[in-house]
């Protein structure tokens, strides 16, 4: 009889090398460093040699740039930090069988501390116990899915019926509805996507189901902590003006046009959504102090208003 649960896709957070040359008043602090000898990868015949070396260099590349508050630093402890490591290995092994199909597959990992005498130098032991069933997609259906037609959103998934049943091509497919639906002002919008397994037929269906919640349009924009010309800049390269639809995707456009000015980020840009009428008021504070300038690309670097 098919089982019925959850479908979830965890993120996989890789760590990208901080480069404080960037900004020169940049201060950045780090813990101390695990150092990890050796990644074993045991009974993991389904992953490449390719798959492998990438999933190194990317659990090194976390070990060797963490960064954490410097209030934080003298909390941290070397073993569970050497055990986080080797959970984020064993989470990409997961994946990558995920990805082909084995998406019931087992995986365990242990860190292990070279001698006694090595300061937090470790080998971690990744091992898959079970890879399971391999799955193919059967049905993808969508509930309570009603502002788009049920093929624009199916045509969101890279992944036909039959195909090998793939985490990465659903979470793509995830995504995809996320941003549709925010291009067009369903800013509560959220899909809880549900398995459906049939191991009969090595099959799982998905079942979407979806809560819209209204459409939203666009209120005011507010600029607090620039000058009059510069606030001007901005509000003049906006595609949507009041009243429009709310589209998420002209954030991440203006954000581009204005790199140096982080308009996505939470600190800077506020969204204030008004549920009774279903606008949304938009404030960019930049009187946070900054320790690096604001470049516009159209002259000289700006400095923020204190």
């Amino acid at each position: 009889m098919p089982s019925r649960l959850l479908f979830v896709v965890p993120l996989l957070v890789s760590a990208v090398p901080m480069n404080s040359e960037t900004c020169p008043q940049q201060k950045i602090f780090r813990r101390s460093q695990v150092q990890i000898r050796n990644i074993v990868f045991t009974s993991a015949g389904m992953i490449s040699a390719e798959e492998r070396g990438e999933m190194s260099t990317a659990v090194r590349e976390q070990a060797a740039h963490p960064a954490y508050p410097n209030e934080e630093l003298g909390k941290f402890d070397e073993a569970l930090g050497a055990s986080d490591l080797a959970d984020e290995a064993a989470e990409r092994v997961r994946a990558a069988y995920q990805d082909k199909g084995y998406f019931k597959v087992q995986v365990s990992d242990k860190a292990v501390r070279i001698d006694a005498a090595s300061l937090a130098r470790y080998d971690l032991v990744i091992r898959v116990d079970q890879p399971g069933m391999q799955y193919r997609l059967g049905d993808l259906r969508f509930t309570r899915s009603t502002a788009f037609p049920e093929t624009q959103l199916r045509d969101l998934f890279p992944i036909q019926r039959g195909e090998i049943f793939s985490r990465e091509k659903i979470a793509k497919g995830l995504e995809g509805l996320r941003r549709l639906y925010g291009s067009q002002g369903y800013i509560n919008y959220t899909a809880v996507p549900a398995t459906l397994f049939d191991d009969g037929s090595a099959t799982i269906n998905l079942q979407i189901d979806a809560d819209e919640g209204r459409q939203f349009r666009m209120g005011h924009v507010e600029i607090l902590g620039l000058d009059v010309e510069t606030r001007s800049h901005i509000l003049d390269s906006l595609t949507i003006r009041s009243g429009d639809v709310f589209s998420s995707e002209s954030w991440h456009n203006l954000a581009e046009r204005f790199p140096d000015l982080s308009l996505d980020d939470p600190s800077v840009r506020e969204l204030r959504p008004n549920e009774r009428y279903a606008v949304v008021d938009v404030v960019l504070d930049f009187r946070k102090p900054s320790t690096c300038p604001i470049d516009l690309s159209v002259g000289s670097a700006i400095p923020l208003a204190r």
